[in-house]
């Protein structure tokens, strides 16, 4: 094997300030369209995706863009939008819901408008069958409250209201999914009378999904009871809010969005394929075209349960319904955190060759023993540096050969110290595995620097990347 080539220095620009370097990472008003209909707070912003194209040279007429951890979508629409046909794949139901909804540019939107009155119509009357008003006390806006009186009165919408049961939509199995105090009783109500009439109103899955998702988007901003900074966290409860006034105006402006993108962008728009798939194999891909840039972002390893950032969503839009389910997906995820660690887990055998990593790996047991830390998950941390590692030796093997010789991919990872404070460098680590895969290393870029959530000290942003080689490694 030839030896490791030397990295690219950092960035020489100059080191931004910490404002400078928080602003960076915000979603710029000229990006809100479609990027804003629904977002991880944790997520990197569409600028970054430009930015990267640009640097890593990638051609439209050439180049398949490809996410494989792609969350909210942020990748593959700002390729698309670029004129980049993208390949997407996560294993969260609510991040391919937004993957599919915000890569649907074609959608009738006269249809989705005739679906959305059939939706408030019948939404309105179940609400009315339980005692609640269409928009609470206190919360009337004048442009909705004389048109949402006169709805939900029709003699179909009543006698389909009758069916409207909350305790079988969300049963107390699986009510328990989601913690306590996370949304209140009048705004879940609410909520689950637009889910209710989605489901029963709208027959074609595209409108159905963009509902869908229109409704994901209310929960989190509005009817929850729930904040981001950035770790998830419940606020104070509030007695009810206009659930009904916020989905409508949230389907509105997603409307809004599309119209100007099917007026301002010429047809056909880019092809765009999406999967659900564990990112430690991704065979879902298999048959794809071979893809020429990936841009994306995996989770770091720390101990952030990424299902419970969206759990509340996905247990109310049903897309998570028991508690098998939720171990399912997690089943499905990179090991990054102790609560999604399984006995059977073997991710490690990959990496047990790589000595930065094990090291660190030891230094976390041995802080773990100094301290005298004797809980279940304080005891896994050791084996989920190893598991994470080992599982993103899996992913970068199993892209390998859905790349395209010279393909170049950028991994935004952050470094941490959640383990007892070990400095993990992920980006560094990574760049050891991946040469291990086969990749040439071509440089570690700062993005920005970001404040840790306990140890309030300041954390490394980096961009790795990879080139695949245009010929064998001898």
């Amino acid at each position: 094997m030839r030896e490791r080539e030397p990295m690219l220095n950092s960035s020489t620009i100059a080191e931004p300030s910490t404002a400078a370097y928080g602003a960076k990472n915000q979603l710029q008003p000229a990006d809100e369209p479609i990027h804003g209909w629904y977002r991880f707070i944790l997520g990197y912003p569409p600028h970054l995706v430009r930015e990267y194209l640009h640097r890593l040279n990638a051609d439209a007429e050439r180049d398949w863009v490809c996410d494989p951890f792609c969350g909210t979508a942020t990748t593959p629409v700002e390729a698309r939008l670029q004129g980049f046909p993208t390949i997407s794949s996560d294993s969260n139901p609510v991040a391919l819901l937004a993957t599919r909804v915000k890569m649907a540019w074609d959608i009738d939107v006269a249809a989705v408008l005739r679906c959305l009155d059939d939706v408030l119509e019948l939404a309105i009357a179940c609400l009315r069958r339980v005692g609640l008003q269409p928009i609470p006390d206190g919360h009337h806006q004048l442009d909705l409250f004389t048109p949402l009186l006169s709805k939900g009165t029709a003699i179909a919408d009543q006698h389909l209201a009758e069916q409207f049961h909350p305790d079988e939509l969300l049963p107390s199995s699986v009510a328990t999914l989601i913690p306590k105090g996370w949304i209140s009783p009048n705004p879940l109500m609410r909520v689950l009378a637009i889910r209710f009439a989605i489901e029963q109103a709208v027959a074609d899955d595209r409108i159905h999904d963009f509902m869908r998702l229109a409704l994901a988007h209310v929960i989190v901003t509005k009817a929850g009871n729930i904040g981001f900074g950035p770790e998830i966290y419940c606020r104070p409860p509030r007695d009810d809010a206009d659930v009904i006034g916020a989905f409508v105006n949230t389907v509105e402006r997603m409307l809004a969005d599309i119209q100007h993108l099917q007026t301002t962008r010429p047809l056909p728009f880019p092809p765009a394929y999406m999967y659900q798939d564990d990112a430690r194999s991704l065979s879902r891909l298999d048959h794809c075209p071979p893809i020429g840039i990936v841009i994306t972002s995996p989770p770091y390893p720390n101990e952030k349960d990424y299902t419970r950032s969206t759990r509340l969503e996905s247990v109310l839009l049903g897309l998570i319904q028991t508690k098998h389910e939720l171990r399912a997906l997690k089943a499905n995820l990179l090991r990054s955190n102790s609560r999604n660690v399984f006995a059977g887990d073997s991710d490690d055998i990959y990496i047990k060759d790589i000595p930065a990593i094990v090291r660190i790996a030891e230094e976390v047991e041995e802080r773990r023993l100094a301290l005298g830390k004797t809980s279940g998950f304080e005891r896994l941390y050791h084996r989920v540096v190893r598991l994470y590692f080992g599982g993103m030796y899996r992913h970068l093997a199993a892209l390998f050969p859905k790349l395209r010789p010279g393909a170049r991919c950028a991994y935004v990872v952050g470094d941490q110290m959640s383990f007892f404070r070990v400095h993990i460098r992920t980006a560094h680590l990574l760049a050891d595995v991946a040469h291990r895969v086969g990749y040439d290393v071509e440089g570690i870029e700062l993005w920005r620097t970001r404040r840790a959530t306990v140890t309030r000290q300041d954390l490394a942003e980096h961009v790795l990347i990879l080139r695949k080689p245009t010929t064998n490694r001898s």
